[in-house]
């Protein structure tokens, strides 16, 4: 008899389909997801092809988007789950509400979590929050982390190391490996005339223009390209907060925004065109799309003030997948991309690193298995 899970999620995301339909395969999942996300930030509608049930959601400071209360007890009544997998976060307050009654629904609990704080590491001896993460994970029943790094970081404060498990984030990466396939046989320049794009070299921004993206220095480094190179044209896909900021400061420069997209044929075109990917500031699984379409990344190390990367910054290898450059070095960043750019050799070789670290390290299937591991522990406990 196939095991019942609750996943509790803030909001639910196209990207996850994936791997609940897969994990949907061997347990009967139901993602448990608010009815609203925060009014601070974009949540685009998603009606899962796995069970669902929405739920009641309290953002009591809409800017703090991981400060909620939700409706956990009505489905945990009405579904009565031998596990349940909670998107944790010492912020989320109905998770307490599920680590309360999990001794009297008598459901096993899995935290699913990036583990410690970007911007501040992770040191239990100086930090309270950190201190009440190790607290939470020595009382669940299984861990799930988004990285390698984060399992070394916190492993030696876990008394029991066997429940710790690492489901790499990722995409639907067999979706957008067979649209890359699709697009190439279609070809490159037939699929840049499609999409309007008319320059020789294509720069592509994707992720939402806020400050800690540093979309701004984006396009000052484009500025040193352009000058450089003369046919070369930057997409910033995206929309936020610095939208208005952000076009005057493009006039006169050949950059094309594009807002927000959420359709994957669209952003797969784009990508499929475009030459490499300009992130500045922190990476997140934008890098695993770019990957899929053989679209290395550059941005910049992390430094005191930043960027605070996501745990996806460990599959842009320096060289290999991507670049790296010190913090502040717009002129550097620049020589970087204009050095890729005309050398083919260089493209030829990266594109197979990618491809390597799509299929090792972030595919779909890899992520499946951490899940899958977590779950064949507790049912073996």
């Amino acid at each position: 008899m196939r095991k019942t899970v609750l996943l509790f999620q803030r909001v639910m995301v196209p990207y996850r389909e994936a791997i609940f339909k897969k994990l949907n395969k061997v347990v009967n999942i139901i993602i448990c997801f608010g009815k609203k996300g925060s009014s601070h930030a974009f949540h685009p509608e998603v009606n899962p092809s796995v069970p669902y049930y929405r739920i009641d959601s309290l953002y009591p400071i809409p800017k703090k988007e991981s400060l909620v209360i939700q409706d956990v007890v009505t489905p945990l009544i009405k579904f009565k789950p031998d596990i349940v997998v909670v998107e944790f976060s010492i912020l989320i307050i109905s998770n307490w509400i599920i680590f309360i009654l999990k001794p009297f629904l008598k459901y096993k609990l899995i935290l699913w979590t990036q583990g410690y704080n970007r911007k501040t590491g992770f040191n239990p001896k100086r930090y309270f929050s950190d201190k009440l993460r190790v607290w939470w994970m020595n009382r669940a029943n299984a861990v799930i982390l988004y990285s390698q790094k984060a399992r070394e970081i916190i492993s030696p404060y876990i008394k029991n190391q066997q429940k710790i498990f690492v489901a790499q984030n990722s995409l639907d990466t067999k979706k957008l490996i067979q649209k890359n396939k699709d697009f190439e046989k279609i070809g490159k320049d037939n699929i840049k005339k499609r999409i309007g794009f008319t320059k020789g070299y294509n720069l592509i921004y994707l992720g939402r223009l806020v400050k800690e993206k540093e979309p701004d220095r984006a396009i000052d480094v484009f500025r040193i390209v352009s000058e450089k190179l003369g046919s070369v044209t930057l997409h910033i896909v995206g929309d936020g907060p610095l939208s208005a900021e952000l076009k005057k400061q493009a006039k006169g420069l050949n950059i094309i925004f594009w807002g927000g997209i959420s359709d994957d044929e669209r952003l797969s075109e784009l990508f499929f065109a475009a030459d490499i990917m300009v992130m500045p500031g922190y990476l997140g699984l934008a890098v695993v799309y770019a990957f899929c379409f053989g679209v290395p990344v550059v941005s910049q190390k992390k430094g005191n003030r930043g960027p605070f990367h996501s745990p996806e910054v460990e599959y842009v290898l320096d060289g290999k997948t991507g670049f790296f450059v010190d913090y502040g070095d717009n002129g550097k960043m620049a020589d970087v991309i204009c050095g890729y750019l005309i050398r083919s050799d260089l493209n030829k070789t990266m594109k197979k690193n990618m491809d390597y670290i799509i299929k090792n390290r972030c595919s779909t299937d890899k992520m499946f298995e951490g899940f899958r591991k977590a779950l064949g522990y507790l049912g073996r406990n």
